[in-house]
């Protein structure tokens, strides 16, 4: 054997292909037959034991590199490989004489097709030496039968055992590998070219229809069909047109046989559906099994049973696809469907990362346009569907809802460069592409925000426009000019109401009222930066108010904007959709509460898979988890525990981006910052700030109450008597259940920064008297103060030195000592609090610390009238500092309940505002 051995690696050395596959394989082979030949004759010098033996020691190894070998065997087999191998190669003599014994007896020495054979039968030869090797095993098995039993003796034999029987898997599969080799080898040696561009190494015939009688259903007339399957193909040859489908993306499927058609079976292929049908049922078995084992083959999957419906598989469309012209996918598959998450690459560069139903792009997913941008969002069959974002090569950008392929519905689009200061951002309403409906566009670029109605990308409608100098247009627009009757405000008050050609060129008649109060009535042309013509007019000048008020507005403002409850729809009619509820629910017939509910609960499950939020907190996945549990609370009848429980549940429906009421609220209260915020702030958009959020209350209440029936209609009041609690402080107090109790902790802390600043603006001049007036008073001492304030002299207990009776150093007495240094920190708490509600309870907290401090100094029965307490709590107010206290107080009264305003609350609140007044009035000075 090693004489033999040494023949054959001294000639297939020789041949000179060390740097292609096969050449590896040869070399890698030979050097293992080598260490297995000199292990062996080791054991038979019984230097070693039969498990040191090479082969069995490295069995595995041994096993993989055959397998490798075998199968690049087959492969060059495939592609005629040793005939390409002689014609470059000269078969040395040496070669030729090793194997001439296995040669037949007619072949010629030099013929061509005999040293093709000869070149085969080198590279077979190591695999004939596996036979070999199991002999030597089996003789070695047999040789330690006969042995004593030991431990060690069985651990040895069952080595031996399991090497025999890995040589016979691996001996039978080489053969069965090297027969399809043949046979596709003869398969592409006698079909001609029309196939050849598919001829590969690693393709194998596994049927064809010239042999296999297989038939296309319904052919046309004088057409011929050919089919042929390989181990990775399906090949139909109509006439000279070649159609190829990979068995990766084919599903096959037996027809139930009918009168008109037998033995058929279907092949679903990602662009069609093709019946084929057999001349018999056995034959149409035998195919079904061919196809199968060739899908099963291709997708890597052992098991014996059908090929699965769902897959993962990458499939190139032709051109004849209209959508996916020539590209490229990779994904999930149903039933010759692309359906589930895949890829796909289009030609042009364009690439869909998402999901996919039914061959269409539906569901979350990301395209990347080349020369356009990136869009993230919902699809819908094929088209950018629901709720997205689009941003643009050029730094554009979109967000918000589409409707076949184009913004519809609420959206915020960006444009230009913001750096330079020349760019526009629209927030509001779309329809197929363009601006209609109401919106907000900020024109940085101008310097002007407008508050209106669009049409067709044009300001047109009611509407608004201030300007970054203050200006202030309200009428009717035309094509995106201020035309016909409408009002102009100025910073200093001087404003004009009558008739325009376009913003500040007046038209016709009107009234042009002075910051003075003086008036001009009458027929005015021309723009108001280069001069004005009045004629036909009427002076009147202001002689019996000199002082006008400070606010004073024309007749017709705020009656010329957009009205509250027709802003932000779009947003409210999303939510409505969501929910499966109608825009305006039908008064004679209830909705159904359980499947908004039901559609709620699918709603929040579909927003989850689309990604959570990378860290949340074990709080936060709680509370999200529980809003996905229908409440039994709130739909028939509702107690002040329901009552806790629903306001719970709202709150953490408002903090969930999930929740539709959640996402409704995020997206009404960023639309509401857009509109009033920024540095384009002018202090006469606060009225309509005021508005819209009581009008987006309201709307928003509506939206809660189909979801929790048992709460009060908009506009009525339930009152909740809380039971008997000697542990519950508000013990026997009432609660009203309304639309702003429940909804303003929710909506007012999200819009209190650009809402108050317009409270600081509109009282600006009050607010500036006062804390001018605030900082003189601070700088005196205690009892100076208290002097000045009328406080009585029984109340000073803490402000003087007990030891010398001498009026502590200024600015303070030591806090340690001051009687209502508590209630002045406690009036502080004002600034951290959102809702009208929580400031009065504030207040009522400061009164209560000021009653406890003197009832801990004057006995606890001690009760004190207004006259005492007024000038207290004026003190208390002074010692707070709180900053802009005139806005403060407004914002309290626009938004504070009528309930609130009667009773204790309302009376502590009419007091803080009494002193207010009252320092803005003092006319006395501290000496």
């Amino acid at each position: 054997m090693g004489k033999h051995t040494d023949g054959f690696t001294e000639s297939i050395v020789n041949l000179n292909m060390k740097k292609d596959e096969i050449s590896a394989n040869v070399k890698d082979v030979l050097v293992k037959i080598t260490l297995n030949v000199l292990s062996t004759w080791q054991y038979a010098e019984k230097h070693i034991n039969e498990c040191d033996i090479s082969l069995i020691k490295n069995l595995e190894e041994y096993i993989l590199l055959y397998k490798k070998y075998y199968l690049a065997i087959s492969n060059l087999i495939v592609i005629g490989g040793f005939a390409h191998i002689n014609n470059v190669i000269d078969v040395p003599s040496s070669v030729y004489n090793l194997f001439s014994d296995q040669l037949p007896s007619n072949k010629q020495k030099n013929n061509k097709k005999t040293l093709e054979a000869v070149v085969a039968l080198a590279f077979v030869q190591p695999l004939t030496r596996l036979s070999s090797y199991k002999c030597i095993a089996q003789s070695l098995l047999r040789h330690r039968s006969k042995k004593k039993k030991s431990e060690a003796k069985a651990s040895t034999e069952d080595k031996l055992s399991k090497v025999i029987s890995s040589l016979d898997t691996i001996i039978d599969d080489q053969e069965k590998k090297r027969k399809e080799a043949d046979v596709t080898k003869l398969f592409w040696d006698t079909i001609g070219k029309p196939l050849e561009q598919y001829r590969t190494p690693d393709r194998r015939l596994v049927r064809e229809s010239k042999s296999r009688q297989l038939n296309l259903v319904n052919p046309g007339r004088f057409s011929s069909h050919w089919f042929v399957l390989f181990n990775d193909l399906f090949v139909h040859m109509s006439g000279s047109v070649i159609n190829v489908h990979p068995v990766e993306t084919l599903w096959v499927e037996a027809v139930p046989n009918t009168d008109p058609q037998q033995n058929v079976i279907q092949l679903v292929t990602p662009e069609e559906t093709i019946l084929i049908s057999t001349g018999a049922e056995q034959e149409k078995t035998e195919w079904i099994h061919s196809f199968n084992t060739s899908v099963r083959t291709a997708l890597k999957k052992d098991t014996h049973f059908k090929p699965p419906a769902i897959r993962t598989a990458s499939y190139t469309f032709s051109n004849k696809s209209a959508f996916y012209k020539e590209a490229k996918y990779n994904g999930r598959w149903l039933d010759g469907k692309m359906h589930g998450h895949g890829k796909v690459e289009w030609p042009d560069g364009k690439l869909y990362v998402g999901q996919f139903q039914m061959n269409a792009l539906c569901g979350h997913g990301k395209m990347e346009i080349p020369n356009v941008g990136t869009y993230e969002g919902h699809w819908k069959d094929n088209q950018q569907n629901g709720y997205g974002v689009m941003k643009y090569t050029s730094g554009d950008l979109f967000e918000g809802y589409f409707r076949e392929g184009h913004p519809h519905g609420h959206g915020v689009k960006k444009q230009g460069d913001f750096k330079s200061s020349n760019a526009t951002i629209y927030t509001g309403e779309w329809a197929f592409g363009v601006r209609q409906g109401y919106g907000v566009m900020d024109d940085i670029g101008k310097g002007e925000k407008y508050l209106g109605n669009w049409s067709d990308n044009k300001k047109h409608g009611c509407g608004l426009i201030v300007t970054l100098d203050g200006i202030y247009y309200e009428g009717l627009f035309t094509q995106d000019v201020l035309t016909g009757h409408g009002v102009m405000v100025f910073e200093d008050g001087t404003h004009y109401e009558g008739e325009f050609r376009s913003a500040g060129v007046f038209s016709g008649k009107g009234v042009l009222t002075f910051s003075s109060g003086d008036r001009v009535e009458g027929s005015l042309s021309g723009a108001w930066t280069e001069g004005v013509k009045v004629t036909n007019a009427v002076m009147q000048l202001n002689v019996s108010n000199p002082a006008p008020a400070a606010n004073a507005k024309p007749s017709s403002f705020g009656k010329l904007s957009v009205a509250p409850g027709q802003k932000w729809n779009g947003l409210f009619r999303q939510c409505l959709q969501c929910l499966g509820a109608p825009e305006a629910p039908p008064s004679s017939d209830p909705v159904d509460n359980a499947k908004l509910w039901q559609n709620l609960a699918v709603a929040i499950s579909c927003s989850h898979k689309k990604g959570k939020p990378q860290s949340v907190g074990a709080d936060l996945e709680k509370s999200e988890d529980r809003l996905e549990v229908i409440p039994r609370f709130g739909q028939r009848s509702l107690d002040c525990e329901d009552y806790a429980e629903l306001r719970q549940y709202l709150n953490n429906a408002c903090e969930s981006n999930h929740h539709p009421l959640g996402q409704l609220v995020l997206g009404l209260t960023s639309a509401f910052n857009t509109t009033y915020g920024g540095v384009r702030v002018h202090p006469l958009l606060l009225s309509h700030a005021v508005k819209e959020l009581k009008s987006i209350t309201t709307r928003l209440y509506q939206v809660v109450r189909l979801l929790f029936p048992a709460l009060p209609p908009d506009g009525a009041e339930l009152v909740l008597t809380r039971p008997e609690d000697p542990s519950d402080l508000t013990n026997g107090e009432a609660e009203v259940v309304s639309a702003a109790a429940l909804l303003q902790p929710a909506l007012l802390p999200r819009v209190h920064p650009a809402l108050f600043v317009l409270y600081a603006l509109h009282n600006k001049r009050e607010d500036d008297l006062y804390w001018r007036r605030l900082l003189k008073w601070n700088r005196q001492p205690d009892l100076a103060l208290m002097a000045f304030l009328g406080i009585d002299q029984k109340f000073w207990l803490g402000y003087t030195n007990p030891h010398c009776n001498k009026q502590l150093s200024p600015p303070h007495s030591p806090q340690k000592d001051q009687l209502f240094q508590e209630a002045v920190e406690t009036l502080q708490q004002l600034k951290t609090t959102f809702s009208p509600i929580e400031k009065l309870l504030v207040i009522r907290s400061t009164f209560q610390k000021m009653t406890t401090a003197v009832q801990q100094q004057l006995g606890a029965s001690y009760l004190w009238g207004m006259d005492e307490l007024f000038p207290v709590f004026q003190f208390v107010v002074v010692r707070a500092r709180i900053l802009q206290l005139g806005s403060e107080l407004h914002f309290v009264e626009d938004f504070l309940e009528p309930t609130a305003q009667r009773g204790e609350l309302g009376l502590m609140f009419t007091t803080l505002k009494a002193c207010y007044f009252q320092i803005l009035q003092e006319k006395m000075s501290i000496n």
